[in-house]
């Protein structure tokens, strides 16, 4: 059977200065950090974590390992001065 692909949408928020998961196929998935890397390191901590709690993950899996799709979207906007 084909690996799922999960997709983790994250989005840039100005105001705190993090990139936070707006949007997920993973249930219960919160987190941020401060530069993208940095939210990826969480989130191959956080995955595996979540895949035990929730039996559509581990169904997903496939020889151990979930592939994660992490969308990354930043609104930015330049002055035409």
């Amino acid at each position: 059977m084909p690996q799922k692909e999960l997709v983790v949408r994250a989005q840039w928020d100005e105001e705190a200065k993090v990139w936070f998961v707006v949007e997920s196929d993973i249930p219960g998935l919160a987190a941020e950090g401060a530069t993208v890397e940095e939210l990826e390191a969480k989130l191959r901590v956080i995955v595996p974590e979540l895949a035990s709690l929730n039996r559509h993950l581990m169904d997903a899996a496939s020889g151990g390992d979930i592939s994660v799709h992490l969308k990354a979207e930043r609104l930015e906007k330049y002055s035409l001065a």
